[in-house]
Protein backbone atom coordinates (compact mmCIF):
# COMPACT_ATOMS: atom_id res chain seq x y z
CA UNK A 1 0.00 0.00 0.00
CA UNK A 2 1.23 3.19 -1.47
CA UNK A 3 0.82 6.63 1.07
CA UNK A 4 -0.34 9.71 -0.88
CA UNK A 5 1.56 13.13 -0.01
CA UNK A 6 -0.67 15.57 1.84
CA UNK A 7 -1.51 18.16 -1.35
CA UNK A 8 -0.41 21.77 -0.70
CA UNK A 9 -3.50 24.08 -1.14
CA UNK A 10 -3.24 27.30 -2.71
CA UNK A 11 -5.06 30.74 -1.40
CA UNK A 12 -8.18 29.31 -3.41
CA UNK A 13 -8.46 26.27 -1.72
CA UNK A 14 -7.69 27.36 1.72
CA UNK A 15 -9.91 25.83 4.63
CA UNK A 16 -12.49 28.86 5.21
CA UNK A 17 -10.86 28.53 9.16
CA UNK A 18 -7.96 30.10 7.97
CA UNK A 19 -9.25 33.15 6.06
CA UNK A 20 -11.19 33.94 9.65
CA UNK A 21 -8.77 33.69 11.65
CA UNK A 22 -6.49 35.94 9.25
CA UNK A 23 -8.87 38.15 9.36
CA UNK A 24 -9.47 38.81 13.11
CA UNK A 25 -6.17 38.78 13.39
CA UNK A 26 -5.51 41.74 11.04
CA UNK A 27 -8.79 43.30 12.77
CA UNK A 28 -6.82 42.80 16.40
CA UNK A 29 -3.94 44.96 14.62
CA UNK A 30 -6.09 47.55 13.79
CA UNK A 31 -7.66 48.52 17.11
CA UNK A 32 -4.61 48.22 18.74
CA UNK A 33 -3.07 50.56 16.33
CA UNK A 34 -5.96 52.49 16.48
CA UNK A 35 -6.05 52.22 20.23
CA UNK A 36 -2.21 53.23 20.38
CA UNK A 37 -2.70 55.90 18.50
CA UNK A 38 -5.70 57.41 20.57
CA UNK A 39 -3.58 56.95 23.60
CA UNK A 40 -1.19 59.19 21.79
CA UNK A 41 -3.29 62.06 21.05
CA UNK A 42 -4.75 61.96 24.46
CA UNK A 43 -1.70 61.95 26.21
CA UNK A 44 -0.46 64.62 24.21
CA UNK A 45 -3.74 67.12 24.83
CA UNK A 46 -3.04 66.20 28.34
CA UNK A 47 0.56 66.84 28.48
CA UNK A 48 -0.25 69.86 26.43
CA UNK A 49 -3.26 70.44 28.92
CA UNK A 50 -0.33 70.56 31.84
CA UNK A 51 2.17 72.64 30.09
CA UNK A 52 -0.33 75.20 29.36
CA UNK A 53 -1.60 75.08 33.44
CA UNK A 54 1.98 75.00 35.39
CA UNK A 55 4.66 74.79 33.32
CA UNK A 56 4.29 77.51 30.10
CA UNK A 57 6.54 80.43 30.95
CA UNK A 58 4.60 84.07 31.62
CA UNK A 59 7.30 86.22 32.50
CA UNK A 60 11.41 86.47 32.69
CA UNK A 61 12.85 89.00 35.03
CA UNK A 62 16.86 88.63 34.77
CA UNK A 63 17.63 85.43 35.49
CA UNK A 64 14.42 83.91 36.93
CA UNK A 65 11.53 82.88 35.00
CA UNK A 66 7.75 82.63 35.69
CA UNK A 67 5.18 79.64 34.90
CA UNK A 68 1.87 79.05 34.86
CA UNK A 69 1.73 77.79 38.49
CA UNK A 70 3.52 80.63 39.69
CA UNK A 71 1.10 82.57 37.93
CA UNK A 72 -1.53 80.55 40.05
CA UNK A 73 -0.36 80.63 43.10
CA UNK A 74 0.66 84.65 43.62
CA UNK A 75 -3.50 84.85 41.83
CA UNK A 76 -4.82 82.39 44.54
CA UNK A 77 -2.72 85.33 46.70
CA UNK A 78 -4.18 88.18 45.36
CA UNK A 79 -7.46 86.96 45.36
CA UNK A 80 -7.79 85.69 49.09
CA UNK A 81 -6.88 88.77 49.96
CA UNK A 82 -8.85 91.10 48.30
CA UNK A 83 -12.19 88.30 49.37
CA UNK A 84 -11.09 89.30 52.74
CA UNK A 85 -11.08 92.85 52.49
CA UNK A 86 -14.30 92.80 50.71
CA UNK A 87 -15.51 90.66 53.72
CA UNK A 88 -14.14 93.12 56.25
CA UNK A 89 -16.14 96.08 54.21
CA UNK A 90 -19.19 94.56 54.15
CA UNK A 91 -19.50 93.69 57.79
CA UNK A 92 -18.68 97.56 57.80
CA UNK A 93 -22.12 98.60 55.85
CA UNK A 94 -24.71 100.08 58.06
CA UNK A 95 -26.63 102.78 56.38
CA UNK A 96 -24.15 105.75 57.62
CA UNK A 97 -22.88 108.66 56.78
CA UNK A 98 -19.63 106.06 55.48
CA UNK A 99 -21.50 103.54 53.27
CA UNK A 100 -20.72 105.23 49.61
CA UNK A 101 -17.21 105.22 50.67
CA UNK A 102 -16.88 102.18 51.56
CA UNK A 103 -19.13 100.42 48.96
CA UNK A 104 -16.61 102.35 46.33
CA UNK A 105 -13.62 100.72 48.15
CA UNK A 106 -16.31 97.53 47.41
CA UNK A 107 -16.47 97.79 44.06
CA UNK A 108 -12.85 99.16 43.24
CA UNK A 109 -11.75 95.69 44.96
CA UNK A 110 -14.28 93.50 42.57
CA UNK A 111 -12.82 95.08 39.44
CA UNK A 112 -9.59 93.96 40.15
CA UNK A 113 -10.50 90.52 39.77
CA UNK A 114 -11.16 91.10 36.16
CA UNK A 115 -7.42 91.47 35.99
CA UNK A 116 -6.02 89.61 38.70
CA UNK A 117 -4.11 87.68 36.33
CA UNK A 118 -1.93 90.47 35.30
CA UNK A 119 -1.76 92.07 38.40
CA UNK A 120 -0.47 88.51 39.60
CA UNK A 121 2.01 88.65 37.08
CA UNK A 122 3.34 92.07 37.34
CA UNK A 123 3.67 91.38 41.22
CA UNK A 124 6.06 88.05 40.65
CA UNK A 125 8.44 90.56 38.36
CA UNK A 126 8.50 93.22 40.58
CA UNK A 127 9.09 91.85 43.63
CA UNK A 128 12.01 89.71 41.27
CA UNK A 129 13.77 93.08 40.14
CA UNK A 130 13.37 94.57 43.89
CA UNK A 131 14.92 91.65 45.19
CA UNK A 132 17.65 91.90 42.63
CA UNK A 133 18.42 95.40 42.73
CA UNK A 134 18.02 95.36 46.56
CA UNK A 135 22.37 94.82 47.19
CA UNK A 136 22.79 97.70 45.16
CA UNK A 137 20.23 99.84 46.98
CA UNK A 138 21.47 98.37 50.33
CA UNK A 139 18.03 97.94 50.97
CA UNK A 140 16.71 94.71 53.14
CA UNK A 141 13.81 93.26 54.54
CA UNK A 142 14.01 91.34 58.38
CA UNK A 143 12.09 88.19 59.08
CA UNK A 144 10.88 89.41 61.79
CA UNK A 145 9.38 92.06 59.89
CA UNK A 146 7.59 89.12 57.98
CA UNK A 147 6.30 88.06 60.96
CA UNK A 148 4.74 91.29 62.18
CA UNK A 149 3.48 91.95 58.86
CA UNK A 150 1.82 88.34 58.62
CA UNK A 151 0.50 88.30 61.70
CA UNK A 152 -1.03 92.17 61.43
CA UNK A 153 -2.89 90.56 58.15
CA UNK A 154 -4.40 87.44 59.71
CA UNK A 155 -5.53 90.31 62.62
CA UNK A 156 -8.51 92.55 62.54
CA UNK A 157 -8.71 95.36 64.75
CA UNK A 158 -11.09 96.52 67.41
CA UNK A 159 -14.35 98.22 65.81
CA UNK A 160 -16.95 100.07 67.27
CA UNK A 161 -19.83 101.33 66.36
CA UNK A 162 -21.53 104.61 67.89
CA UNK A 163 -24.03 107.59 67.14
CA UNK A 164 -22.83 111.16 67.82
CA UNK A 165 -24.65 114.40 68.59
CA UNK A 166 -22.05 117.35 68.29
CA UNK A 167 -22.69 120.53 69.26
CA UNK A 168 -19.57 123.03 68.00
CA UNK A 169 -17.92 125.70 70.01
CA UNK A 170 -17.28 128.08 67.11
CA UNK A 171 -20.12 130.08 65.23
CA UNK A 172 -21.24 129.53 61.85
CA UNK A 173 -19.00 131.46 59.14
CA UNK A 174 -15.75 131.79 61.80
CA UNK A 175 -12.51 131.63 59.65
CA UNK A 176 -10.43 128.03 59.59
CA UNK A 177 -8.22 128.78 62.29
CA UNK A 178 -9.78 130.02 64.95
CA UNK A 179 -9.92 128.61 68.35
CA UNK A 180 -13.11 129.40 70.36
CA UNK A 181 -13.33 131.18 73.60
CA UNK A 182 -13.66 129.52 77.17
CA UNK A 183 -17.51 130.70 77.12
CA UNK A 184 -17.98 129.46 73.71
CA UNK A 185 -16.88 126.06 74.51
CA UNK A 186 -19.57 126.30 78.39
CA UNK A 187 -22.15 127.16 75.65
CA UNK A 188 -21.22 124.13 73.52
CA UNK A 189 -21.11 121.96 76.56
CA UNK A 190 -24.39 123.01 77.99
CA UNK A 191 -26.49 122.68 74.76
CA UNK A 192 -24.34 118.81 74.47
CA UNK A 193 -26.09 118.54 77.90
CA UNK A 194 -29.28 119.76 76.95
CA UNK A 195 -29.12 117.30 74.45
CA UNK A 196 -28.44 114.35 76.40
CA UNK A 197 -30.98 115.36 78.75
CA UNK A 198 -33.50 114.97 75.97
CA UNK A 199 -32.51 111.44 75.27
CA UNK A 200 -32.14 110.43 78.57
CA UNK A 201 -36.10 111.46 78.98
CA UNK A 202 -37.10 109.23 76.20
CA UNK A 203 -36.16 110.92 72.88
CA UNK A 204 -34.82 109.09 70.39
CA UNK A 205 -31.29 109.38 69.88
CA UNK A 206 -31.50 109.68 66.10
CA UNK A 207 -34.60 112.52 66.98
CA UNK A 208 -32.18 114.51 68.74
CA UNK A 209 -29.18 114.34 66.51
CA UNK A 210 -31.26 115.03 63.59
CA UNK A 211 -32.93 118.09 65.67
CA UNK A 212 -29.63 120.00 67.19
CA UNK A 213 -26.13 118.46 65.60
CA UNK A 214 -24.27 120.71 63.95
CA UNK A 215 -22.14 117.14 62.10
CA UNK A 216 -22.84 116.11 58.66
CA UNK A 217 -24.22 112.78 60.31
CA UNK A 218 -27.34 115.16 61.66
CA UNK A 219 -29.28 113.86 58.98
CA UNK A 220 -28.98 109.89 59.40
CA UNK A 221 -29.27 110.39 62.86
CA UNK A 222 -26.12 110.84 64.13
CA UNK A 223 -24.60 107.54 62.86
CA UNK A 224 -20.95 107.29 62.35
CA UNK A 225 -20.98 103.61 61.48
CA UNK A 226 -17.81 101.35 62.19
CA UNK A 227 -14.92 102.87 63.46
CA UNK A 228 -11.60 102.03 64.93
CA UNK A 229 -9.01 102.79 66.87
CA UNK A 230 -6.27 104.89 64.56
CA UNK A 231 -9.39 106.58 61.92
CA UNK A 232 -8.20 109.52 60.84
CA UNK A 233 -11.61 111.06 61.28
CA UNK A 234 -13.33 109.93 65.01
CA UNK A 235 -9.94 108.59 66.95
CA UNK A 236 -10.97 110.88 69.51
CA UNK A 237 -14.73 109.36 69.37
CA UNK A 238 -12.95 105.61 69.81
CA UNK A 239 -10.89 107.20 73.07
CA UNK A 240 -13.74 108.41 74.80
CA UNK A 241 -15.74 105.14 74.60
CA UNK A 242 -13.03 102.81 74.68
CA UNK A 243 -14.82 101.42 77.81
CA UNK A 244 -17.98 101.99 77.42
CA UNK A 245 -20.53 99.10 77.52
CA UNK A 246 -22.97 98.59 74.19
CA UNK A 247 -25.76 100.72 74.73
CA UNK A 248 -24.30 103.48 76.69
CA UNK A 249 -24.97 107.08 76.76
CA UNK A 250 -21.80 108.96 76.92
CA UNK A 251 -20.99 112.68 77.47
CA UNK A 252 -21.21 115.40 77.16
CA UNK A 253 -17.04 115.36 76.38
CA UNK A 254 -15.03 118.71 74.76
CA UNK A 255 -13.65 117.29 71.60
CA UNK A 256 -12.30 119.17 69.07
CA UNK A 257 -14.79 120.97 67.38
CA UNK A 258 -16.82 121.35 70.81
CA UNK A 259 -18.76 119.19 72.59
CA UNK A 260 -20.07 116.01 71.86
CA UNK A 261 -22.43 112.95 72.80
CA UNK A 262 -22.17 109.74 72.15
CA UNK A 263 -23.65 106.08 72.18
CA UNK A 264 -21.87 103.06 71.77
CA UNK A 265 -24.04 100.61 69.60
CA UNK A 266 -22.18 97.98 69.31
CA UNK A 267 -18.12 96.43 69.72
CA UNK A 268 -16.43 93.96 67.74
CA UNK A 269 -13.39 92.55 69.26
CA UNK A 270 -10.17 92.26 68.19
CA UNK A 271 -8.57 88.85 67.05
CA UNK A 272 -6.24 87.21 65.18
CA UNK A 273 -8.07 85.25 63.05
CA UNK A 274 -9.46 87.49 60.47
CA UNK A 275 -10.13 84.59 58.24
CA UNK A 276 -7.62 85.36 55.14
CA UNK A 277 -5.64 82.19 56.35
CA UNK A 278 -8.24 80.14 56.00
CA UNK A 279 -8.73 81.44 52.73
CA UNK A 280 -5.40 80.90 51.46
CA UNK A 281 -5.37 77.68 52.86
CA UNK A 282 -8.41 76.26 50.64
CA UNK A 283 -6.45 78.23 47.75
CA UNK A 284 -3.66 75.99 48.73
CA UNK A 285 -1.34 78.71 50.00
CA UNK A 286 1.57 77.00 52.08
CA UNK A 287 2.40 79.81 55.04
CA UNK A 288 6.27 79.68 53.59
CA UNK A 289 4.49 80.84 49.73
CA UNK A 290 2.46 83.64 51.66
CA UNK A 291 5.48 84.87 53.46
CA UNK A 292 7.58 85.27 50.08
CA UNK A 293 4.63 87.57 48.79
CA UNK A 294 4.52 89.55 51.70
CA UNK A 295 8.61 89.49 52.11
CA UNK A 296 7.85 91.41 48.70
CA UNK A 297 5.28 93.83 49.62
CA UNK A 298 7.73 95.18 52.58
CA UNK A 299 10.61 94.84 50.37
CA UNK A 300 8.57 97.48 47.96
CA UNK A 301 8.38 99.35 50.98
CA UNK A 302 12.04 99.31 52.02
CA UNK A 303 12.82 100.89 48.55
CA UNK A 304 10.12 103.16 49.12
CA UNK A 305 11.64 104.81 52.38
CA UNK A 306 15.16 104.63 50.46
CA UNK A 307 13.79 106.86 47.94
CA UNK A 308 12.02 109.44 50.63
CA UNK A 309 15.13 109.33 52.65
CA UNK A 310 17.93 108.88 50.44
CA UNK A 311 17.04 110.11 47.17
CA UNK A 312 14.70 113.47 47.78
CA UNK A 313 16.87 115.11 49.71
CA UNK A 314 16.89 118.75 50.46
CA UNK A 315 19.15 120.92 49.56
CA UNK A 316 19.03 120.37 45.94
CA UNK A 317 19.16 122.21 42.85
CA UNK A 318 16.18 123.65 41.40
CA UNK A 319 14.41 125.41 38.59
CA UNK A 320 12.17 128.27 39.39
CA UNK A 321 9.55 128.21 36.46
CA UNK A 322 6.56 129.85 34.87
CA UNK A 323 4.00 127.85 32.64
CA UNK A 324 1.80 127.87 30.06
CA UNK A 325 -0.83 125.50 30.08
CA UNK A 326 -2.97 124.01 27.13
CA UNK A 327 -5.69 121.95 27.79
CA UNK A 328 -5.86 118.83 25.50
CA UNK A 329 -9.29 119.10 22.73
CA UNK A 330 -11.49 116.69 22.83
CA UNK A 331 -13.50 114.77 20.12
CA UNK A 332 -12.64 115.32 16.57
CA UNK A 333 -9.97 118.01 16.04
CA UNK A 334 -11.41 121.31 14.31
CA UNK A 335 -10.69 124.77 14.23
CA UNK A 336 -12.04 126.60 17.35
CA UNK A 337 -12.36 129.76 19.19
CA UNK A 338 -12.34 131.01 22.48
CA UNK A 339 -14.09 134.12 24.51
CA UNK A 340 -14.63 135.18 28.05
CA UNK A 341 -17.77 137.01 29.39
CA UNK A 342 -19.38 138.89 32.47
CA UNK A 343 -22.63 137.79 33.68
CA UNK A 344 -25.15 140.35 35.09
CA UNK A 345 -28.03 138.83 36.39
CA UNK A 346 -31.18 140.71 37.11
CA UNK A 347 -31.56 138.82 40.44
CA UNK A 348 -28.96 136.34 40.92
CA UNK A 349 -31.25 134.77 43.96
CA UNK A 350 -33.51 133.78 41.36
CA UNK A 351 -33.23 130.05 39.58
CA UNK A 352 -35.27 131.81 36.39
CA UNK A 353 -34.32 135.63 35.36
CA UNK A 354 -37.71 135.85 33.41
CA UNK A 355 -39.00 136.28 36.90
CA UNK A 356 -37.19 139.25 37.22
CA UNK A 357 -39.03 142.54 37.54
CA UNK A 358 -38.11 145.24 34.54
CA UNK A 359 -36.60 148.06 37.48
CA UNK A 360 -34.45 144.39 38.22
CA UNK A 361 -33.40 144.09 34.39
CA UNK A 362 -33.19 147.99 34.25
CA UNK A 363 -30.30 147.96 36.97
CA UNK A 364 -28.78 144.69 35.44
CA UNK A 365 -28.05 146.51 32.01
CA UNK A 366 -26.42 149.63 34.02
CA UNK A 367 -23.91 147.87 35.70
CA UNK A 368 -23.55 145.79 32.60
CA UNK A 369 -22.43 149.11 30.69
CA UNK A 370 -20.43 149.92 33.43
CA UNK A 371 -18.22 146.70 33.24
CA UNK A 372 -18.38 147.35 29.41
CA UNK A 373 -16.35 150.06 30.53
CA UNK A 374 -13.99 148.53 32.57
CA UNK A 375 -12.82 146.33 30.28
CA UNK A 376 -12.70 148.33 27.62
CA UNK A 377 -9.74 150.33 29.79
CA UNK A 378 -6.06 150.38 28.76
CA UNK A 379 -5.01 148.58 31.95
CA UNK A 380 -8.54 146.32 32.51
CA UNK A 381 -8.24 143.29 34.64
CA UNK A 382 -10.63 140.35 33.31
CA UNK A 383 -9.38 138.64 36.57
CA UNK A 384 -10.57 141.18 38.93
CA UNK A 385 -13.42 142.84 37.21
CA UNK A 386 -15.17 138.95 36.19
CA UNK A 387 -14.75 138.31 40.36
CA UNK A 388 -16.26 141.51 41.10
CA UNK A 389 -19.13 141.47 38.74
CA UNK A 390 -20.24 138.57 37.18
CA UNK A 391 -22.74 136.31 38.58
CA UNK A 392 -21.68 133.00 36.30
CA UNK A 393 -20.26 131.52 39.45
CA UNK A 394 -18.20 129.09 37.11
CA UNK A 395 -16.44 131.36 35.06
CA UNK A 396 -16.14 134.43 37.72
CA UNK A 397 -12.92 132.23 39.12
CA UNK A 398 -10.93 132.08 36.05
CA UNK A 399 -11.21 135.89 34.63
CA UNK A 400 -14.48 135.06 32.61
CA UNK A 401 -12.57 132.55 30.89
CA UNK A 402 -15.58 130.33 28.74
CA UNK A 403 -12.80 128.28 27.02
CA UNK A 404 -12.77 126.65 23.71
CA UNK A 405 -15.80 126.02 21.39
CA UNK A 406 -16.33 125.05 17.62
CA UNK A 407 -17.89 128.25 16.08
CA UNK A 408 -20.02 125.63 13.59
CA UNK A 409 -21.36 124.34 16.73
CA UNK A 410 -20.89 127.01 19.80
CA UNK A 411 -23.42 125.54 22.33
CA UNK A 412 -24.43 128.78 23.60
CA UNK A 413 -27.71 130.63 23.50
CA UNK A 414 -28.85 131.96 20.56
CA UNK A 415 -28.63 135.52 21.41
CA UNK A 416 -24.95 134.87 23.08
CA UNK A 417 -23.80 132.79 19.70
CA UNK A 418 -24.76 135.44 17.26
CA UNK A 419 -22.94 138.09 18.67
CA UNK A 420 -19.89 136.09 19.38
CA UNK A 421 -20.22 135.32 15.56
CA UNK A 422 -19.85 138.64 14.70
CA UNK A 423 -17.20 139.54 16.93
CA UNK A 424 -13.22 139.68 15.72
CA UNK A 425 -10.67 138.15 18.10
CA UNK A 426 -9.77 140.53 20.73
CA UNK A 427 -13.09 142.68 20.30
CA UNK A 428 -15.59 143.80 22.86
CA UNK A 429 -19.67 143.38 22.39
CA UNK A 430 -21.56 145.83 23.89
CA UNK A 431 -24.51 144.18 26.45
CA UNK A 432 -26.27 141.28 25.08
CA UNK A 433 -29.25 140.30 26.94
CA UNK A 434 -30.25 136.28 27.02
CA UNK A 435 -32.49 134.72 29.14
CA UNK A 436 -29.43 134.18 31.87
CA UNK A 437 -28.72 138.01 32.07
CA UNK A 438 -26.75 140.95 30.12
CA UNK A 439 -23.46 139.18 28.93
CA UNK A 440 -20.59 141.51 28.07
CA UNK A 441 -18.56 139.31 25.69
CA UNK A 442 -14.60 139.52 24.58
CA UNK A 443 -13.23 136.46 21.52
CA UNK A 444 -9.93 135.50 22.74
CA UNK A 445 -8.37 133.22 20.53
CA UNK A 446 -8.96 131.51 17.55
CA UNK A 447 -6.98 128.10 16.30
CA UNK A 448 -6.53 125.02 14.34
CA UNK A 449 -5.45 122.89 16.86
CA UNK A 450 -3.91 122.79 20.30
CA UNK A 451 -0.64 121.87 18.40
CA UNK A 452 -0.87 124.66 15.95
CA UNK A 453 -1.38 126.99 19.03
CA UNK A 454 1.46 125.66 21.38
CA UNK A 455 3.70 126.43 18.12
CA UNK A 456 2.46 129.74 17.54
CA UNK A 457 2.83 130.81 21.16
CA UNK A 458 6.68 129.44 21.41
CA UNK A 459 7.15 131.30 18.51
CA UNK A 460 5.68 135.23 20.11
CA UNK A 461 7.54 134.22 23.29
CA UNK A 462 10.96 133.94 22.25
CA UNK A 463 10.30 136.89 19.98
CA UNK A 464 9.24 138.95 23.63
CA UNK A 465 9.83 137.14 26.70
CA UNK A 466 9.19 139.67 28.85
CA UNK A 467 5.79 138.37 27.73
CA UNK A 468 5.32 135.60 29.23
CA UNK A 469 3.18 136.94 32.10
CA UNK A 470 0.67 138.62 30.12
CA UNK A 471 0.05 136.07 27.47
CA UNK A 472 0.10 132.99 30.45
CA UNK A 473 -2.77 135.68 31.88
CA UNK A 474 -4.58 134.99 28.94
CA UNK A 475 -3.40 131.79 27.25
CA UNK A 476 -3.25 129.90 30.21
CA UNK A 477 -5.79 127.00 30.71
CA UNK A 478 -4.16 126.19 34.42
CA UNK A 479 -6.04 128.89 36.09
CA UNK A 480 -4.37 128.21 39.32
CA UNK A 481 -1.37 129.70 38.08
CA UNK A 482 -2.73 131.87 34.92
CA UNK A 483 -3.81 135.15 37.08
CA UNK A 484 0.04 135.30 38.27
CA UNK A 485 1.59 135.35 35.22
CA UNK A 486 1.80 131.45 35.02
CA UNK A 487 4.08 131.39 38.13
CA UNK A 488 4.47 127.42 39.29
CA UNK A 489 7.79 128.19 41.57
CA UNK A 490 10.79 126.00 41.99
CA UNK A 491 10.40 122.84 40.53
CA UNK A 492 13.09 120.21 42.16
CA UNK A 493 13.71 116.56 40.65
CA UNK A 494 10.93 113.88 40.29
CA UNK A 495 8.29 116.39 41.35
CA UNK A 496 7.29 116.80 37.45
CA UNK A 497 6.87 113.71 35.16
CA UNK A 498 9.38 112.57 33.17
CA UNK A 499 9.28 114.79 29.94
CA UNK A 500 8.35 118.01 32.16
CA UNK A 501 10.90 117.27 34.15
CA UNK A 502 13.29 116.97 31.19
CA UNK A 503 11.52 120.23 29.60
CA UNK A 504 12.52 122.40 32.89
CA UNK A 505 15.42 121.12 33.46
CA UNK A 506 16.98 121.61 29.86
CA UNK A 507 16.07 125.31 30.22
CA UNK A 508 19.63 126.99 31.37
CA UNK A 509 19.42 130.74 30.25
CA UNK A 510 16.63 133.08 32.67
CA UNK A 511 14.53 133.95 30.51
CA UNK A 512 14.59 130.74 28.06
CA UNK A 513 11.17 129.46 26.70
CA UNK A 514 11.06 125.96 26.47
CA UNK A 515 9.65 123.89 23.01
CA UNK A 516 6.40 122.29 23.45
CA UNK A 517 5.99 119.14 25.92
CA UNK A 518 3.15 117.14 26.05
CA UNK A 519 1.32 116.21 29.87
CA UNK A 520 0.22 112.56 30.72
CA UNK A 521 -3.22 114.04 30.53
CA UNK A 522 -2.83 115.10 26.80
CA UNK A 523 -2.50 118.29 27.32
CA UNK A 524 0.98 120.93 26.32
CA UNK A 525 3.17 123.13 28.28
CA UNK A 526 5.31 125.85 28.02
CA UNK A 527 7.84 126.64 30.50
CA UNK A 528 9.34 129.96 30.84
CA UNK A 529 13.23 129.84 33.13
CA UNK A 530 13.08 132.51 36.04
CA UNK A 531 15.69 131.54 38.55
CA UNK A 532 18.36 128.79 38.71
CA UNK A 533 19.62 127.47 42.07
CA UNK A 534 22.25 124.91 42.31
CA UNK A 535 21.46 123.96 46.08
CA UNK A 536 17.88 125.25 47.33
CA UNK A 537 16.14 123.85 50.31
CA UNK A 538 12.45 122.12 49.52
CA UNK A 539 9.93 122.91 51.72
CA UNK A 540 8.07 120.46 53.81
CA UNK A 541 4.68 120.37 51.53
CA UNK A 542 6.82 119.93 48.27
CA UNK A 543 9.08 117.29 49.74
CA UNK A 544 5.83 115.07 50.60
CA UNK A 545 4.28 115.62 47.24
CA UNK A 546 7.57 114.39 45.70
CA UNK A 547 7.57 111.58 47.98
CA UNK A 548 3.76 110.48 47.01
CA UNK A 549 4.20 111.10 43.37
CA UNK A 550 8.08 110.40 42.44
CA UNK A 551 8.18 106.70 43.88
CA UNK A 552 6.53 105.09 40.70
CA UNK A 553 8.77 107.05 38.47
CA UNK A 554 11.98 106.75 40.01
CA UNK A 555 11.25 102.85 40.26
CA UNK A 556 10.74 103.31 36.20
CA UNK A 557 13.46 104.98 35.50
CA UNK A 558 16.32 103.95 37.68
CA UNK A 559 15.72 100.58 39.24
CA UNK A 560 13.42 98.38 36.92
CA UNK A 561 15.79 99.22 33.65
CA UNK A 562 18.77 97.42 35.28
CA UNK A 563 16.73 93.64 35.07
CA UNK A 564 15.37 93.08 32.11
CA UNK A 565 11.65 91.66 31.92
CA UNK A 566 10.08 90.27 29.53
CA UNK A 567 5.75 89.61 30.31
CA UNK A 568 3.68 87.26 27.97
CA UNK A 569 1.47 89.38 26.03
CA UNK A 570 -1.47 87.75 27.16
CA UNK A 571 -0.51 88.53 31.05
CA UNK A 572 1.05 92.53 30.63
CA UNK A 573 -0.87 95.23 32.17
CA UNK A 574 -2.40 97.86 29.76
CA UNK A 575 0.59 100.43 31.06
CA UNK A 576 3.47 98.39 31.96
CA UNK A 577 5.79 99.67 34.24
CA UNK A 578 8.55 97.34 33.76
CA UNK A 579 12.25 96.99 32.29
CA UNK A 580 12.38 96.48 28.94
Amino acid sequence: MSFRSRPVLDRKHRPRWQDELRTQQLTIVAFAVAIALALGIFGAAAWNGYWESHLRPVAVAGSETFDQADQAERQNILTAEAVSQVTELQAQLTGGPRDQIIQQQIDSLNQGFNNVASMATQSLTDQAVLEDQAPTYDVSVAESDVDAEVASRYSLPERIQANLILIEALPEGADAGDEPTDEQVAAAMDAAQAAKDRVEGGEAFADVAKDVSDDFTAQSGGGLGWFKEDDPAYAEYFDVLKDADEGDLIGPVEVDRGAAVLELVARRAATTDGGLHDLLTQAGITDEAYRDYVRGVLLNDAFRTHFEDEVVVSPVAQQRVAQIVIAPQTGTVVPQERARHVLVQPDPELDDQTEATNEQWDAALEEARQVEALVNGSDADWWAIAKEHSDDSGSAQRGGDLGWYDPADPQFVTAFAAELAALEVGEISEPIRTEFGYHVIQKTGERDSPETQAADLVEQLRDAPDSFGDVAKEASEDYSTANEGGELGWVAPYQLDGPNEDAVFGLTEVGEISDPVGTAAGGITIYKLLESSDSREIEQERIDQIRTTGYQRWLDEEVRPAVDVWIDPQFAPSTTTAGA
